[in-house]
């Protein structure tokens, strides 16, 4: 079916027709050569030859039809995306069309959450040096407001289909900043490459995946979690996948063997020790928690150094599918609690405290957390050693945990969690008591001569008849820290 906006030529490499649909398209995938087509004032030109598309689930199809609110759409495109400085966990942006009105917008789905953004008018000030954003800094954009920077790095499309606005010459690198606001506000600064492919300003919001109904009568959300298997490449164990689409990184339960997850299969980058002890919560189970349907994925031992003690409290990955996405539960001296993502953008941190939904959090540490030990499945490439500078605010509530790495920040909310609903969630037995996460070796030994003296004590009690006998109240000082899990 033909709309006004038909726009038809040849293709520049290989010479096979080209129509472009949607006014506001500037490139098209060709369907025979793979080549990204730009459109010009003059004539269409190939500006590179995209790679094979990588599987990555989606509802929004390139063709599907529907309405967003009372506006029929169309997806007309898409594009992948990979980090140029850690490549192999690569995304996707879908481009949706309004042919009444002729606007379009891109929509994303990350880690549970969907978001739409549309091109904006850069600030008239220009927009700040992408060298001088940091994560977890805030960006005010003249005409916009203000925004916390989420991630600042450097990109580059690998594959595509179907036709865009605009879209970067495949390989090309360019830095682009993730920002967002206080009100569900997301957004996207393209940098460009610095030489011919200028800044763009993209700004929208985080959306719910009911608002779009697809003519077809299919949810738009995706389906529950279901657990599939890899092989682990080292020792062929059978590994659960839950999230072919975010997964990154896989460490072998059996043998610590971390893998790359690239296009369905792992590869091989080397063994880890492995946790010294089994998690409570095994890798695998499956658990309802708060009305949510949750499944173990992964298991990580951190720790931090106070004072010349170390500290090391546990976490555990779950994840609940596409409508529900990562949490995480952290485990302490057998206190646990119940970690949930927040936008970096809900939480204001000020000196000393941080806000939040209207109510203040005071500032409890401070420190350097970094990984031990690792078994299992992530959205991330996780590796041992790495370290976040990990900050906590206390609330009457729960916690803010605020973990800021070199290129990103991210925010959680804290809430305690009792062992017996932890338990009742995965048909678990109450978790065993845990001893003091902190100086295990100084507090083992500390205890060992508390006992020796009050032998000692005893003794001569028994040796020097009618004396009375002494009492030795044996305190630990301080106490250990407690930290907020995920990354």
């Amino acid at each position: 079916m033909s709309t006004p906006f038909d726009r038809a030529a040849a293709c520049p490499s290989c010479g096979a027709p080209i129509t472009f649909r949607f006014a506001g398209a500037m490139a098209q995938v060709c369907k025979h050569c793979k080549f990204v087509v730009a459109r010009t004032d003059r004539d269409l030109r190939a500006i590179g030859r995209v790679a094979d598309l990588v599987e990555i689930p989606t509802p929004l199809q390139v063709g599907v039809t529907g309405r967003w609110g009372n506006e029929p759409f169309v997806v007309d495109g898409r594009v992948q995306l990979d980090r140029a400085g850690a490549p192999g966990a690569p995304w996707q942006e879908i481009f949706i069309a309004f042919p009444s009105s002729g606007r379009w917008t891109w929509v994303a789905f990350a880690q549970g959450r969907w978001y739409a953004t549309s091109e904006a008018p850069l600030p008239l000030n220009g927009l700040p040096q992408w060298t001088s954003l940091q994560p977890g800094g805030r960006v005010h954009l003249e005409g916009h407001g203000m925004f916390t920077v989420v991630e600042v790095g450097r990109r580059r499309v690998i594959s595509a289909e179907g036709e865009m606005p605009y879209v970067a010459p495949p390989g090309v690198v360019t830095g682009f900043v993730d920002i967002a606001g206080p009100r569900g506000e997301f957004g996207t600064i393209d940098y460009g490459d610095g030489r011919g492919i200028p800044p763009k300003l993209y700004l929208g919001r985080q959306i719910d995946p009911a608002e779009l109904r697809l003519d077809s009568g299919a949810p738009v959300d995706l389906p529950a979690a279901q657990v599939t298997a890899v092989a682990c490449p080292n020792c062929g164990g059978n590994l659960p996948l839950a999230a072919p689409g975010t997964a990154e990184r896989i460490v072998c339960r059996y043998c610590g063997t971390a893998s790359d997850l690239t296009k369905g299969a792992l590869v091989a980058l080397g063994q880890v020790p492995r946790p010294p002890f089994e998690p409570y919560v095994p890798l695998g189970a499956e658990g309802q928690l708060r009305g949510m349907r949750v499944l173990c994925i992964g298991f990580v031992v951190r720790g931090c150094t106070v004072e010349g003690e170390r500290y090391r409290w546990r976490e555990y990955l779950l994840y609940g599918g596409p409508s529900v996405g990562y949490l995480w539960l952290m485990e302490e001296d057998g206190a646990w609690q119940l970690v949930t993502p927040l936008s970096p953008g809900e939480v204001q941190p000020m000196g000393g405290t941080a806000s939040y939904k209207g109510q203040t959090y005071s500032l409890k540490q401070r420190v350097d957390a970094e990984v031990e030990h690792v078994i299992g499945e992530f959205y991330w490439k996780v590796e041992i050693g790495e370290a976040v500078q990990a900050t906590e605010y206390q609330g009457r509530d729960g916690k803010i945990s605020i973990e800021q790495a070199p290129t990103e920040v991210s925010v959680s909310f804290c809430s305690p969690l009792p062992s017996k609903e932890l338990a009742a969630a995965f048909s678990l037995c109450p978790p065993p008591r845990a001893t003091p996460s902190g100086g295990g070796g100084s507090f083992l030994l500390l205890v060992v001569v508390v006992i020796i003296v009050l032998i000692l004590l005893i003794a001569f009690s028994d040796c020097g008849g009618g004396g009375g006998s002494g009492g030795i109240i044996f305190v630990p000082s301080g106490g250990s820290p407690s930290f907020g899990g995920g990354k």
